[in-house]
């Protein structure tokens, strides 16, 4: 799986990036041309979507990642409890910590990760798995 990301990072990095040619395993390119029907499009056009697609999640995903490893551990608690959607209150009293101190935290956790609000931030770190800080 890590040489298929490597590759997909690395592709249109080639001095020629009008065309690539890849070859799809059988399984693959019949759900791929079955998909391109149900879209009404062609599987060229799907695999340019899906494709970019992919590498825009796995940016998003690989830049939270680092994002997330310059927090402190208490960002870290108070982001988690964030995305587990705990209140201000409730995540001071399960870190005993004031209410302020949480505001505080949350407030640095948005200018890191470059959101605006608990919401985007919870959007920027959906499917990670916090299920170490649930009771």
């Amino acid at each position: 799986m890590k040489d298929f990301w490597r590759w997909l990072n690395g592709w249109g990095r080639a001095p020629d990036r009008s065309m690539r040619t890849f070859t799809l395993d059988v399984e693959t390119a019949g759900a791929l041309r079955l998909l391109a029907e149900r879209e009404h499009c062609s599987t060229d056009e799907l695999a340019r979507q899906l494709v970019g697609a992919a590498l825009t999640t796995r940016t998003a995903v690989e830049r939270s990642l680092k994002l997330w490893q310059t927090l402190s551990p208490r960002e870290k608690d108070v982001a988690a409890l964030i995305c587990l959607h705990y209140t201000t209150r409730q995540a001071a009293a399960r870190l005993g910590i004031s209410p302020e101190t949480v505001k505080t935290h949350v407030g640095n956790l948005l200018v890191k990760f470059h959101v605006p609000n608990r919401q985007a931030l919870r959007e920027a770190l959906h499917g990670w798995d916090f299920s170490a800080w649930e009771e």
